[in-house]
């Protein structure tokens, strides 16, 4: 297993982690110039986050689009919404962030199969996914796109 860094809350890297963390378990995804669920930038991003830091959460959420790890685009009534990279380059860069933000949580690392990333359950079959298992995910994001 590799070794994971220390990190602090309030790093940079620790703030990265936070909203890497946070946008694959909701579900978050934006893929392919189109925009599935997303959270509000300002608003949602930074709940459960010391408040101190919320100015550091928006810069951090520049850097990590700046890394092709998330995007960010204009919302209704002047509101930005975010939303993390599903591209394997973009889960692969982000794994390191969000297991070193794990660690320091007490959360165990995600192994960093795309079937746990994606689904954000843990996962004992180690095969990739299969064409079904691949449908039912898009069937699955096209109805959440359309509801």
């Amino acid at each position: 297993m590799e070794c994971i860094p220390n990190i602090r809350k309030g790093d940079p890297a620790h703030v990265q982690g936070f909203i890497l963390y946070k946008l694959w378990l909701m579900g978050c995804w934006a893929r392919g110039g189109g925009h599935g669920k997303s959270i509000d930038l300002e608003h949602d991003l930074p709940t459960n986050y010391d408040r101190q830091y919320k100015s550091t959460i928006l810069q951090q959420a520049a850097e990590l689009k700046n890394k092709g790890l998330i995007n960010i685009w204009p919302a209704a009534g002047d509101r930005k919404a975010v939303a993390a990279i599903i591209s394997e380059e973009a889960i692969k860069a982000g794994l390191p962030i969000v297991n070193a933000y794990a660690k320091s949580v007490g959360e165990e690392p995600l192994e960093g199969t795309i079937r746990e990333i994606i689904t954000g359950k843990r996962s004992e079959k180690k095969s990739p996914l299969s064409p079904e298992e691949l449908r039912k995910f898009a069937r699955m994001h096209k109805q959440a796109d359309n509801s």
